[in-house]
């Protein structure tokens, strides 16, 4: 299976842009969805590709709240 990729809306970008990395080049995250569910330990590279894991299909809109990952 191939990995998903969603491309963040700017103010996404802008608001992980100023956020610490968590290693070269990517942020791992916890996305929150709008139906209550929550994705742990996401990958978002350069602060605007959100890397999904297999089968997984979430569309932008989607996306209520992203944080960093403790």
């Amino acid at each position: 299976m191939q990995t998903g990729k969603i491309k963040l809306t700017d103010n996404w970008v802008n608001y992980l842009v100023n956020m610490p990395e968590s290693g070269m080049g990517y942020q791992l995250v916890r996305i929150f969805l709008k139906g209550g569910k929550v994705l742990k330990k996401h990958k978002v590279l350069n602060s605007s590709i959100l890397v999904l894991e297999d089968d997984e299909k979430i569309e932008l809109g989607d996306i209520e709240k992203i944080e960093l990952e403790k």
